[in-house]
């Protein structure tokens, strides 16, 4: 893992540590092996981009429900999990992404298997990855894919990508700069997440997902833009650059309706007005 000494980051992987610590002594590695072995088959989450671009000729919506976030600390809120996925899905959403970090992004894992049992569309785990634990707890709560950082993994990257493709899950590689574009490629993956925001500084560059796109080939990967994105606007830009979907969360959740915001991005009420 890499971390540099200052990140922001650190105080909220420390207390990840010790979820996982604990984790790790209520459920060992064999026994939560042994369970993801009798789950039933994951949903495709990369495949139901894939469908909904296709379908749609637009970037398809990852919506997710969190009930905070490490790089706004004054969004708080509490989710009606059950009900927002159910209205998410309704509205048009391709998938769902579910925080399952409890101090940062005020969520579990029952929130995710929540909305598991909620919704029939596939199902992210937004996390912070740096243990391969967490890609198995995510796979027994009912996750279809995970998020790793190249930022964060570096070299691991190839190792936690087989891991999660032996349990049958897709690995959404965030990447914020060309070298780690690079890195993602070499390791192999073809399902890459360009954000704006640097993990390492919680620093957010708009236009970061417009300069990195170009350079991942459509034969190799499909490409998801994310950070600080939540109109409609931003999904006919980054469209326009190559990305297959995009990840919506902060400006969903910190409105009042946020499935009117979801409606206002997918283009549903121009739709109707016409």
């Amino acid at each position: 893992m890499i971390l540099p000494d200052a990140s922001p980051l650190k105080p909220f992987l420390l207390q990840r540590r010790d979820q996982l610590a604990k984790a790790k002594v209520r459920r060992s590695l064999g026994q939560i092996q042994g369970k993801v072995g009798d789950m039933p088959m994951t949903r495709g989450f990369q495949g139901a981009l894939a469908a909904s671009f296709k379908a749609n000729g637009a970037p398809g919506i990852i919506a997710e429900l969190k009930g905070g976030s490490p790089f706004d600390p004054s969004f708080r809120t509490m989710v009606p999990y059950k009900a927002l996925a159910e209205d998410f899905e309704a509205v048009g959403a391709a998938a769902l992404s579910v925080a399952v970090e409890r101090q940062a992004f005020r969520g579990s894992y029952s929130d995710l298997a929540t909305v598991r049992d909620a919704v029939d569309i596939p199902l992210l785990a937004q996390d912070i990855i740096f243990d391969l634990y967490q890609i198995l707890e995510a796979r027994l709560a009912g996750a279809d894919a995970v998020v790793l950082s190249a930022a964060l993994l570096g070299p691991q990257l190839a190792e936690f990508r087989e891991r999660a493709a032996s349990v049958a899950m897709d690995a959404l590689v965030q990447v914020h700069t060309p070298q780690e574009v690079e890195a993602a490629l070499a390791a192999g993956a073809d399902f890459i997440c360009a954000t704006n925001r640097n993990i390492h500084t919680f620093e957010l560059k708009p236009g970061t997902c417009e300069e990195l796109i170009p350079l991942i080939p459509a034969t190799r990967a499909l490409v998801v833009a994310e950070g600080g994105l939540g109109t409609a606007a931003d999904r006919e830009r980054l469209g326009a650059a190559g990305a297959k979907a995009l990840l919506i969360g902060t400006a969903l959740m910190k409105d009042a309706d946020p499935a009117g915001v979801l409606e206002q991005v997918l283009g549903i009420e121009t739709e109707a007005a016409d």
